[in-house]
């Protein structure tokens, strides 16, 4: 697939300037319009299309390497830190629509949400069809309300696991680059699909409530022979419906924001305690509900012939196999700063932009990074890129640690879907050069890179800055603690026109990624961004 690319990066950087940092620009003895820029397109000319018009107005401004502020010895090769003047900077297009529109499209109407609605639909379809193929909704049997809460609780639990993860990724990322650039582009967004895995667990919920309060009923007006005389299914039931409701609140994203550490706790501990009662909860209904039927039928193979106990024996298997894989494995330390270390493993190689979850307390948190494969030198393994971005991985840098656990098989990340277009920007800040840096290492699909990080070169040393200077030689490098904060916005675009580039992915904070979402997606740039959905 390589070979289908054209790759128009220059081949030579050029080389560094002195002190104090200038903008550099070529011909600049010609008059704005008509200078020269073959040396950053190559053969390629600009196009000359009404939409490119407001970059071309502006003077080229190739990437100067400049020497990091608070570092004295860089190679001249190495950039680290860029002055930019916003003066030089493209104007962006005005944004297409209406803001009413693009509020709906790029906020409301996500993808994910998309699809967390389908699901709900869907559903709320089947109970239609089932309430009028009963007469009403309390006629309604219960192991059919009992067969959609298995059936979603399976789907939800499918969606998250590594293997269909991986699947999804492998399977949308082998889309051909000749496929017309709308639907790579509608391919691409398959990282949404953590809307179906929130949609069912809330249809799920939604299923058991409407299965509680017929319970109640059937409970008050006393219409199920003997019902009464089995008082733990009623009890049994709400109980479930408390910790499946507690789960679905305290999954709403700007809780699960702020609480994180509690949304994952309560996510897991009260799931499996959920996934337990059910199977109590499913012998116990089946020994009453059998006992309707003549001649009385054993209760094992009353239970086998339901489609709850299969669904559920999916869920239970599907929620052990990761677990099957823990495992404590060594880690060597690599202390990058007092802001960011990086840590080596040796326990196994990664696949393409994928990376395992590791965690210091298994029954407490888990911490998903991208692992960025070693280079031939330096043997097997590869490395993760930590940043102080909370309690965990602040205690990781203050006291780097020998061993951890890691968990499962190592799952496919965003960028894994970038190598679908023939050129791509890469938008980071921070930290979020590791993902990057995971793609970079494994592909050769033609990109430019923009990172706005403090310090770069103090804060992540020669060898990380070394690998984005080599995919990219003219890598926009930003020094925020020298230049302050960039309009990122205006400087991706200018990478994206500049480069020709098909679509850009950003890899930041989320306050950043939604800007950055909303303002290049509301001028019709195809962007791609986690959606913080885990």
């Amino acid at each position: 697939m390589a070979s289908t690319h054209d790759n128009t990066i220059p081949a030579n950087p050029p080389p560094p300037i002195q002190q104090p940092p200038v903008l550099i620009r070529p011909n600049a003895d010609k008059p704005m319009g008509s200078r020269d820029i073959s040396s950053v397109y190559g053969d390629e000319k600009p196009s000359s299309s009404k939409d490119d018009c407001s970059l071309y107005e502006v003077e080229k401004l190739p990437s100067a390497h400049i020497r990091d502020s608070a570092y004295s010895g860089s190679p001249p090769s190495i950039e680290s830190a860029e002055t930019i003047d916003e003066k030089y900077l493209p104007v962006l297009p005005e944004k297409k629509y209406g803001r009413a529109i693009r509020h709906l499209r790029w906020t409301i109407a996500s993808i994910y949400r998309l699809l967390f609605s389908i699901v709900f639909l869907g559903n709320a379809a089947a109970l239609l069809a089932l309430t009028i193929g009963n007469g009403s909704l309390i006629e309604i049997p219960l192991d059919n309300i009992l067969t959609a809460v298995a059936c979603n609780i399976c789907a939800a639990i499918m969606m998250r696991q590594e293997m269909t993860i991986n699947a999804l990724f492998l399977v949308f990322g082998k889309i051909p680059l000749w496929v017309p650039l709308p639907l790579r582009c509608m391919a691409a967004r398959i990282y949404h699909f953590g809307g179906i895995h929130s949609g069912c667990g809330f249809a799920a919920t939604a299923w058991f409530v409407i299965f509680n309060a017929l319970m109640i009923r059937h409970w008050d007006v006393n219409d199920l022979p003997k019902f009464r005389s089995h008082p733990e299914i009623l009890g049994l039931t709400c109980t479930l419906d408390f910790l499946l409701v507690a789960i679905v609140i305290l999954a709403y994203p700007r809780f699960r924001f702020y609480s994180h550490n509690t949304f994952e706790q309560v996510h897991r501990f009260a799931g499996w305690t959920a996934v337990g009662l059910f199977w109590v909860q499913l012998f116990l209904l089946s020994r009453y509900m059998r006992t309707q039927l003549r001649p009385i039928p054993d209760l094992l193979p009353y239970v086998m012939n339901t489609a709850a106990f299969w669904l559920l024996l999916a869920v239970t298997f599907f929620l052990i196999l990761p677990w099957t894989r823990l495992r404590k494995v060594d880690v060597e330390p690599e202390i990058l700063s007092d802001h960011a270390i990086r840590l080596h493993f040796t326990y196994t190689d990664l696949q393409f932009c994928s990376g395992p979850r590791i965690s210091d307390n298994p029954m407490k948190e888990w911490h998903a990074f991208a692992g960025i494969p070693h280079h031939e030198e330096d043997g097997p393994g590869f490395s993760m890129v930590v940043s102080n971005a909370g309690d965990w991985t602040r205690k990781i840098i203050r006291n780097p640690p020998n061993k951890l656990w890691v968990r499962g098989i190592p799952t496919k990340g965003v960028l894994s879907i970038a190598e679908i277009f023939k050129k791509v920007v890469f938008v980071a800040t921070g930290s979020g050069i590791g993902p990057i840096l995971s793609f970079i290492t494994c592909r050769t699909t033609p990109c430019r890179i923009l990172w706005s990080t403090p310090s770069p070169r103090r804060t992540y040393k020669d060898r990380i800055c070394e690998d984005v200077n080599k995919a990219d030689p003219y890598a926009r490098v930003i020094d925020t603690t020298a230049q302050g904060r960039p309009n990122l916005i205006k400087l991706a675009y200018e990478l994206y026109m500049e480069s020709r580039a098909e679509a850009i992915f950003v890899i930041s904070n989320p306050r950043v990624t939604r800007k950055l979402l909303y303002g290049l997606n509301g001028r019709g740039i195809p962007v791609f961004a986690p959606i913080f959905d885990s």
